[in-house]
């Protein structure tokens, strides 16, 4: 798609340098985005108050997104010229453009024509009106002066002008207008519009030699008075637009800074507007671009790829979600710096589109995206993107006479690197300053190689140097992926969202999978396993339960319609239980769903045990629809109380549901969870048994469990039947140093099927209910999970955190080195609290919060500990707060700091433990508290 430009005209005449930013006039000015490029990034871009696009690359869903923190779009409609790449439905006659606007291959209009006016208004903004847009943003006001530099006719265009904002204002009820430049005309128009926009205040871009350069004092002068008569004189936002190279962030924070402090609002990116760059708020990007060669993946999934197994769950850690794309395909044009934290990938071999690939790669790190590179880099690191990089590419590397001179931590996570016995290729550091080697390696010839390096550009964790890998289950990480990521992609310190608790509690969720509700049990009078399950366990362990049936099971179209009589009965009894949610865990289970199409028969294709790819229905033929739309209907009809209707889709088997399965899920408001193979334990205590959080499939997100159920514990139920015990040892391993995962008590109704398996159930439950946990239903923690892919955390000029979309997701993990929260000055803060595995920062639970921090911990009443949710908060003064929380199906217990001397009103007990109050409720619907505190 083409890109439309910011014209002001005294660039076209003089040659001066054009630029774009937006600047804060006011503490409550709107903060103001520009952005043209294609696939726009809506979770960027919808943190803004005002956010002007082209919206030829925008679709619908994209529109709705950019509004969802309450943001307005604008439309970009250039109202004094006719872009060559945008097409008309009615040929314009010759005589309504007047002359070319060679600068951007554009013509220009006779704002007086007839002609020019309809096609304004019917062809360009009514069809943006009709597709939902309330905002225009109106560029080239002034490109009449190309052919009308001054006098009569001159007078006449602005007199035209004027009339066609006129004419819009009265044609769309409701619209607003923001303006480019249009000085001349604002006496008339300042009614009609919300804001006007100027280029080039401080920092600019001559389009006629493309360079970049500061504005010239006059040219300054002039401007500044032109935006400073804007916001006193008409009491409108003044947005000052800036531009500056793509990787000089540093100068457009600067440049930012510079026009807020003039009382302006600030927007600095690079004339193409496909950057996203800095102004009021500067959103800091939370994604990562992971490049995945598919055509060498297993199946073409990226759930195969290493960079998914490996590095996903490090940076989802460190607060970032990878979008991962096919490097095979084509690849993004636009900048990407600022945008993504980095582009990371992990190559087995080299890439077919080598050339292609190397010189987008060297674009963009040329322009300051910032790559890490592990295993293979799939190009030759060599010429140009060699010196980029400070590598020089060794070949034929004989393993024999490798020896380690040194290495630092980044390099010694799980193992110090052994040389494995194969040719390599090693790297030298070509000595111009921009790498730094974490492992330094002699060869038999006496040269020194870094197969383990981070620079300005990125990093590099050369093949074999990784991993320590003696079969598929049995790896340890040599590199710190953490401390590498970090690193290479220099992440900033930054609040970072977190799924793993809320309120200083970690999570905790439990959920049944239905396979074996139709087995019979190993115990005398071999009751069914759902019978078990529902006496021993669910009965005894009243807390949030996820519980799922296969209706191909149960259900009349399914392998044992026998036994419905007796099993559809039990499963109701067992969804009225108040603590139990309901779910399916689909129709046919499907065990591989990649191999599964549409009208496949069941059963068919080489066995699996005793099934195929599903379950061997009769006369059944695979349907994504009848596997989650039909199966949440019979539950519905059959089995689930009339108010309590199926939450969630539990997938099965390898559970790796198509994007088209994510859809019909989203579609019927299910929730989803499944998948992952977190298994970690003390006999293989490595992170490479953790898998990460989630699988992007196109627009949606399949939510992994946190722990893997007890097959893998029990080695598929053949022995030792007792191993689902072990999955304390995951719960701790996840928990500390770094807490990784919530807890999951994940099964399946066969594990009531023998005595061994059901012992180590209850000694997972007794663990569990020994910590510090918050209790939730699967739906839920689906919810936390998906939300954290979308939390938009952004850093505000006056040196504060914007938290948007943060309702269900309620934590932020605090570095130590960014301090404390300043409850004072923040909003929707509700607390904090410093345990071992981290500093969490407690939301109230409002899509939008302020965070803004300081050095010391916070000395005014604040919630330290609760079981339960904020379902209202409010601070009404420094020494007042008051809040109501939920726990779910268990006693509500709450801890509030710093609430020495102070009067706390609750129905509850109460204990004071020095500096804080511990509240015991004994009940678990929502309670209010109260906290007043005498001044000081």
């Amino acid at each position: 798609m083409a890109t439309p430009h910011i014209r002001g005209l005294l660039c076209l005449l003089y040659g001066l340098f054009c630029s774009f930013a937006y600047a804060n006039e006011a503490p409550n000015a709107p903060s103001v985005t520009f952005y043209y490029g294609n696939e726009p990034p809506v979770e960027l871009l919808s943190q803004f108050d005002w956010i002007v696009v082209e919206a030829a690359n925008i679709d619908p869903t994209e529109q709705r997104l950019l509004k969802q923190h309450g943001g307005q779009p604008f439309a970009y409609v250039s109202i004094g010229e006719l872009d060559s790449w945008r097409d008309t439905d009615t040929p314009l006659p010759s005589d309504a453009l007047v002359t070319k606007n060679d600068a951007w291959d554009s013509q220009v209009a006779d704002l007086t024509h007839p002609a020019w006016r309809s096609f304004l208004i019917e062809e360009h903004v009514r069809p943006l009106w009709d597709a939902g847009y309330r905002g225009i943003f109106l560029d080239t006001l002034d490109s009449y002066r190309l052919f009308a530099p001054d006098g009569a006719e001159a007078e006449r265009q602005q007199a035209a002008l004027i009339e066609i904002i006129h004419e819009l204002r009265e044609q769309f009820p409701g619209i607003q207008l923001l303006l480019n430049r249009g000085f001349e005309i604002l006496e008339h128009v300042h009614g009609d519009i919300v804001g006007v926009a100027a280029e080039s205040l401080y920092q600019g871009w001559n389009p006629s030699t493309n360079v970049f350069g500061a504005v010239p004092d006059e040219d300054q002068s002039w401007l500044y008075q032109q935006l400073t008569q804007v916001r006193d004189r008409y009491r409108l936002p003044a947005i000052a637009i800036d531009y500056v190279p793509a990787n000089n962030r540093a100068l457009a924070r600067e440049t930012a800074q510079r026009i807020h402090a003039e009382g302006f609002i600030p927007w600095v990116s690079v004339p193409q507007l496909n950057q996203m760059g800095v102004g009021l708020i500067e959103p800091m990007p939370r994604r990562v671009l992971i490049l995945f060669d598919k055509a060498n993946t297993e199946a073409g999934e990226l759930a195969y790829t290493s960079a998914h197994q490996y590095l996903a769950m490090p940076l989802e850690y460190l607060g970032y979600g990878a979008e991962y794309l096919d490097v095979n395909g084509p690849l993004p044009n636009d900048l990407l710096h600022g945008r993504y934290a980095g582009v990371v990938t992990w190559f087995s071999q080299p890439l077919t589109n080598a050339p292609a690939y190397s010189a987008w790669l060297q674009r963009q790190m040329e322009h300051g995206l910032r790559t890490a590179i592990v295993g293979l880099p799939g190009v030759p690191l060599s010429g140009a993107l060699g010196n980029l990089m400070g590598l020089r590419e060794v070949y034929g590397i004989s393993p024999q006479g490798l020896t380690v001179v040194d290495h630092d931590d980044v390099a010694n996570f799980e193992g110090l690197p052994q040389p494995l016995p194969e040719p390599q290729t090693g790297y030298e550091l070509i000595g111009n300053g921009l790498t730094t080697a974490h492992l330094t390696l002699r060869d038999q010839d006496g040269r020194q190689l870094a197969p383990i390096v981070t620079g300005s550009w990125g990093g590099l964790a050369s093949y074999p140097w990784v991993f320590q890998e003696a079969n598929e289950y049995q790896k340890r990480w040599n590199l710190d992926p953490f401390a590498f990521l970090q690193r290479a992609l220099a992440l900033p310190e930054i609040p970072i969202p977190d799924a793993t608790t809320e309120n200083g509690a970690r999570y905790w969720m439990t959920q049944i999978d239905g396979d074996a509700f139709v087995s019979r049990a190993d115990l005398p009078g071999t009751p069914f396993t759902g019978e078990l399950m529902l006496s021993d366990i669910l009965m005894r362990y009243q807390v949030p339960t996820t519980v799922s049936i296969i209706e191909g099971e149960i259900g009349p179209e399914g392998l044992y319609p026998q036994y419905r009589s007796i099993l559809e009965p039990l499963a109701q009894r067992i969804f009225a239980l108040p603590w139990v949610e309901v779910a399916t865990h689909t129709f046919s289970h499907p065990f591989e769903w990649e191999n599964l199409k549409e009208n496949d028969l069941a059963g068919q294709g080489e066995t699996l045990a005793k099934f195929n790819y599903n379950m061997p229905i009769p006369n059944y033929r695979f349907s994504l629809r009848r596997e989650i739309e039909g199966s949440t209907d019979y539950i519905n009809r059959n089995l689930a109380p009339a108010d309590k209707p199926v939450k969630v889709v539990l997938w099965t088997g390898n559970a790796l549901p198509p994007e088209q399965a994510l859809a019909i899920a989203d579609e019927l408001g299910l929730r989803n969870l499944n998948g992952g193979n977190t298994s970690v334990t003390h006999s293989n205590p490595t992170m490479t048994r953790v898998s990460p959080m989630l699988r992007p499939q196109g627009r949606y997100l399949q939510v992994y469990a946190p722990q893997i159920n007890e097959n893998v514990y029990t080695n598929y139920m053949l022995g030792p039947l007792w191993g689902y015990r072990r999955a304390i040892e995951t719960y701790q391993i996840t928990d500390q140093p770094r807490r990784l995962k919530p807890i999951d008590i994940y099964y399946h109704f066969y594990s009531a099927a023998s005595p061994g398996a059901l012992r180590a159930l209850h000694q997972v439950y007794e663990y569990v209910l020994t910590q510090e946990t918050l209790p939730l239903y699967a739906s839920d923690w689906s919810d936390v999970a998906t939300q954290w892919y979308h939390t938009g955390i952004a850093r505000h000029l006056d040196g504060g955190w914007m938290v948007k979309g943060a309702d269900h997701m309620r934590t932020l993990r605090l570095p130590t080195s960014l301090g404390w929260p300043d409850l004072q000055r923040s909003s929707n803060v509700a607390g904090v609290r410093e345990i071992p595995s981290g500093r969490y920062v407690a939301l109230s639970g409002e899509s939008g919060a302020t965070l803004y921090l300081t050095t010391n911990p916070p000395q005014t009443p604040h919630l330290r500990y609760a079981n339960g949710r904020i379902t209202e908060w409010q601070r009404h003064s420094p020494r007042h707060i008051s809040l109501n929380l939920a726990a779910e199906q268990v006693p509500l217990n709450v801890e509030l700091a710093a609430t020495q001397g102070c009067q706390v009103k609750a129905d509850a007990r109460q204990e004071q433990r020095g500096n804080s109050t511990l509240l015991t409720f004994g009940r678990s619907h929502a309670e209010r508290i109260e906290v007043i505190c005498a001044s000081r």
